[in-house]
């Protein structure tokens, strides 16, 4: 079996949990623990002092005498402000500093409160990930990432409440769950808004109104973003999140005073708390457009100029396919649009999806000429003289060595993702059928025909699969219509589906129809006919070369079909296409890909050379 990406299990998240609650809690509490940090009254305040937003009983001295009011207010002293027994802000400040450091008797029980809380909320998020996240968010890698990232805008959020007199609603913590959105999906980026919303809150003791605006801000900003493709609107989205945080605080405002007085507000300038909310949006979008790809690298994502380097036609392992198995190569880059193509149709990452596809047979260079593919035309096959099991580890044998290839090439691991997916655990039946015919007097078991790699577990290794079929099968259907394409592919798509290669991928039945209409378009306008050149026809009216049909199919191979039935690339046995070229050649047993005989692309049926279209 071959390595792959480690998985966070539920110990893994466990443990993830306590380590990261832990370094909240030093993070929330931290400066409590350090006496020289402690404010005292006649000296210079050593860090900003804050008091959360809330209601407070005002004395107003007038002639002689004290009225006492209700209201609501939030203290905020810069740091080295000189403190003074005579203003009441830094009397409220004090009192405050006070209650939090006192050490007897709760401060450790504080601490310890702190810490339970944080525990839970990241036990919520690990759990969530492990059991209800796609499967990109289920490895460890991407955990890891992901708590590495929040505490880096949490300690971002705690030096500006510590450091600067500015509002705290200018924290650009949203910008977490933007990158969560981009790499992976929406709904992973609201719970993770939700999980650093909360913790942020709590480092100025659960303010509501923070709290609020901040899930408003991170909230709107993953829905306001609506084109991975465009850094430019990570801006738009930081913006228009900004402002729905304003209009948020607004609200809360007049809800806890009654009214608000918005130029009084703006007037203050930097201190101004609808600015602050607006700027901290524009901040979360800065942020998540400069630091866009180092996060998607932190959570084990490829960031897109990555994908754009590797589609390059002169990166060193591409040119070694196209040298070394270019039969191989070509038909990588056909499935490499119809792939694309269909990925973009139900929301996949298209890119990744068409990088994919260039480089998962990538260890067909090894043995090329043990798929037919490779072979010149009458060149014989390899496999005439091969036992079936030794056929089949050969076959078998460019998973495993095309995941070490791109592995030592320094491939991003979800690459390589598809270099040891894209057969699943299917058996090349082809091979295993040959044994059983041959009354197998080794006795052998399927397993020794099983592929060594594992099942799809993203949306775009799940399309490589079924593309890798229908690629192939789709040159045996003739006429070129939508119809049968659709039936064709359908009939694929079943066979995937009984042998529970798509159970762990995540596509849904939906993206199943949806992919059958896109990828049956997209093969009708693959294989449009042509009108022949004149000289073609008079060549033909010369009798100097047979009048083949206007329009056909592009070219098969003859290959024998075994008994048991169709056999695809991968050598499993399919349902025959609704319409194929009729009349089998009787052709030695070469291989296509990893077929162990016949279909180039796990695809049913491709027994048939058929003429050559014209152009």
């Amino acid at each position: 079996m071959l390595r792959t990406r480690i998985r966070a299990g539920p110990l893994a998240g466990f443990v993830l949990s306590v380590l990261f609650a832990a370094l909240f809690a030093v993070l929330c509490v931290g400066e409590l623990l350090i006496p020289s940090l402690a404010p005292e009254m006649g000296e210079p305040a050593p860090l900003t002092l804050r008091v959360p937003y809330g209601p407070r009983i005002v004395r107003d001295r007038h002639d002689g005498s004290f009225t006492l009011s209700y209201e609501h207010a939030r203290v905020i002293v810069p740091r080295g402000t000189v403190l003074s027994e005579h203003n009441e802000d830094h009397d409220a400040a004090m009192a405050y500093e006070t209650v939090r450091r006192m050490r007897q008797p709760g401060l450790g029980a504080r601490v310890a409160s702190t810490y339970v809380i944080y525990l839970i909320v990241c036990l919520m998020l690990t759990v969530y990930l492990r059991r209800f996240g796609q499967n990109r968010v289920r490895l460890l890698r991407t955990q890891v990432g992901m708590f590495v990232l929040m505490t880096g805008s949490l300690i971002v959020a705690k030096l500006l409440l510590l450091f600067t007199a500015l509002p705290e609603f200018w924290m650009p913590v949203a910008a977490l769950p933007l990158w969560v959105a981009i790499a992976f999906d929406r709904r992973t980026a609201f719970l993770v808004e939700v999980g650093v919303a909360f913790i942020a809150a709590s480092l100025l003791r659960f303010d509501v109104v923070l709290l609020s605006v901040l899930l408003v801000r991170g909230i709107a900003a993953t829905m306001f973003f609506f084109k991975r493709k465009g850094s430019r609107q990570l801006l738009v989205a930081g913006s228009l999140a900004g402002l729905a945080g304003a209009i948020g605080f607004v609200a809360l405002t007049v809800l806890f005073e009654g009214s608000f007085d918005l130029v009084a507000d703006l007037k203050r300038g930097f201190g101004s708390n609808v600015l602050a909310c607006i700027g901290g949006g524009l901040l979360v979008g800065v942020l998540g457009r400069g630091l866009r790809e180092p996060a998607e690298r932190a959570m084990g994502h490829v960031p897109r100029d990555k994908l754009l380097d590797l589609t390059d036609l002169e990166q060193p392992l591409l040119k070694k396919m196209a040298a070394e198995a270019p039969g191989s190569w070509e038909h990588a880059r056909a499935m490499a649009n119809l792939a694309e193509a269909s990925a973009a149709a139900i929301g996949a990452d298209a890119l990744l999806t068409r990088v994919g596809a260039y480089y998962h047979d990538l260890g067909k260079t090894v043995q090329p000429k043990y798929f037919i593919e490779n072979l010149a035309p009458g060149e014989r096959s390899p496999h005439e003289d091969l036992d079936p099991e030794v056929s089949a580890d050969a076959i078998m044998a460019h998973v495993v060595m095309g995941t070490k290839i791109l592995r030592e090439g320094n491939i991003p691991e979800p690459v390589v993702e598809f270099a040891y997916t894209h057969h699943g655990t299917q058996v090349v039946e082809y091979f295993w059928h040959k044994c059983v015919e041959q009354g197998n007097p080794k006795d052998l078991t399927q397993e020794h025909f099983r592929y060594p790699g594992m099942k799809p577990q993203t949306k775009e290794t799940a399309i490589l699969m079924l593309v890798d079929s229908i690629e192939a099968a789709s040159r045996t259907i003739w006429p070129p219509e939508h119809k049968k394409f659709e039936e064709m592919i359908q009939r694929v798509m079943f066979s995937k589906l009984a042998s529970g290669q798509l159970d762990q991928s995540g596509l849904t039945i939906e993206d199943l129809r949806i992919m059958t209409s896109r990828m049956a378009s997209t093969l009708v306008n693959m294989y449009h006919g042509r009108i022949k050149y004149p000289w073609q026809r008079e060549s033909d009216r010369a009798g100097h070369t047979p009048a083949p049909p206007t329009v056909t199919p592009r070219p098969a191979t003859a290959t024998p079909v075994p008994s048991s039935g169709a056999v695809g690339r991968d050598g499993s046995a399919a349902p025959p296409p609704a319409s194929t070229a009729r009349g089998a050649a009787a052709a030695a047993p070469a291989v296509r890909d990893d077929a162990g005989g016949a279909a180039k692309d796990e695809s049913p049926a491709e027994s048939v050379r058929t003429p050559k279209k014209t152009h």
